[in-house]
């Protein structure tokens, strides 16, 4: 074999490989990262060809006109602070990720990455004037012969009228668990003797109060109970401020999570929005199982403000103090936790 003829074998054995090394966007693979890779094996953890879901994403990222993250002009531990804070947005996909890191390297450059939490301007609305309009709900089996109440369970709700409270269907409707139910047979307790009662507090108040369920819409998870001023027991309602819709929110906005879990009255955090869409994009882009019992167009708000079990049916507040949805679940890691738009509270409040 002559020389020029070997040369050209080479070059033909080389050419797919120079091609590859060549086609993705001006040296984007040199700037894809572990945590790029994280976020694309994530959103294609449930493709029958993961190689192939691979070069999609990363194909139509491309096509897309994306860029992928230039860290080139930050120090080690610019890079390593952008990083972890977005460490969390690889769960939502490559572009997520992606946008996360842009955002902080941004912040870096323009030297408030490292900026002190205490010079964030604080939310217009303070908490004590929030928690007038939050309630604590406790939902009991009360038997009218006995006089005595047994306990489902507890949540929490937002007052929305002078008269009316938002909360979650799974908290105003909650039935008794198998052993609850084994108790009420062993006491030997009656059916028609029996009823169920939403009793309801203020954060702040003292007094109890019942309240009945008037609307429902359990694929999307709010409910709406109504209590009587009539009636014996009495609590002061005050509403809380409007109901936000779900397009004027944008990711990264502040919120801040009430309510009452685990017995802890008042219980409040804050965090930041991190995702939006709906149950479909949500289950068809990230298979999360969590919401595949609700409507497909149910508007999912995600967000980073810690919430726990007896969380539910909470407000979630932007910072001034309005509704923009109701705390419905939590997340396997907490890392991330759902509440739903308050589109779905007008929906029901107004339309049924």
């Amino acid at each position: 074999m002559n020389r020029f003829n070997f040369i050209n074998k080479y070059l033909i054995f080389l050419l797919p490989f120079l091609l590859i090394s060549c086609g993705d966007n001006d040296g984007a693979i040199s700037k894809l990262t572990k945590g790029h890779r994280d976020a694309i094996k994530i959103q294609c953890e449930d493709a029958s060809n993961k190689e192939a879901c691979n070069q999609e994403v990363r194909a139509n990222f491309i096509s897309d006109e994306n860029e992928y993250a230039d860290f080139s002009e930050l120090t080690k531990d610019q890079i390593e602070s952008v990083k972890w804070n977005c460490n969390r947005s690889r769960k939502f996909g490559l572009v997520t990720y992606n946008n996360c890191l842009i955002k902080f390297i941004d912040k870096a450059q323009g030297g408030t990455l490292f900026a002190d939490e205490n010079k964030k301007p604080k939310p217009k609305s303070n908490i004590e004037s929030l928690e007038q309009s939050v309630v604590y709900i406790e939902v009991v089996i009360y038997n009218e012969k006995e006089k005595i109440e047994q306990p489902l369970g507890s949540g929490s709700g937002v007052i929305i009228t002078k008269k009316e409270i938002a909360t979650n269907c799974h908290v105003a409707m909650m039935g008794a668990s198998d052993e609850t139910i084994d108790k009420m047979v062993k006491l030997k307790w009656q059916p028609d003797d029996l009823r169920k009662i939403i009793w309801i507090k203020t954060l702040n108040g003292k007094d109890w109060a019942e309240a009945k369920l008037v609307k429902q819409n359990e694929k999307k998870d709010v409910c709406i109970v109504k209590h009587d001023p009539k009636d014996l027991f009495k609590i002061s309602m005050k509403p809380a401020k409007k109901l936000i819709s779900f397009e004027k929110l944008k990711k990264g906005s502040f919120v801040r999570a009430m309510g009452s879990p685990g017995g802890m009255i008042g219980h409040t955090s804050t965090g930041d929005i991190q995702w939006l869409g709906t149950a479909e994009d949500l289950n068809r882009n990230f298979a999360y199982t969590l919401t595949e019992n609700f409507a497909k167009d149910t508007k999912f708000i995600v967000h980073g403000a810690k919430v726990h079990a007896g969380s539910s049916g909470g407000p979630l507040f932007d910072d001034d103090g309005n509704i923009i949805g109701l705390n419905t679940l939590i997340s396997d890691t907490a890392a991330e936790n759902i509440a739903v738009s308050a589109d779905h509270i007008k929906d029901l409040l107004y339309n049924n």
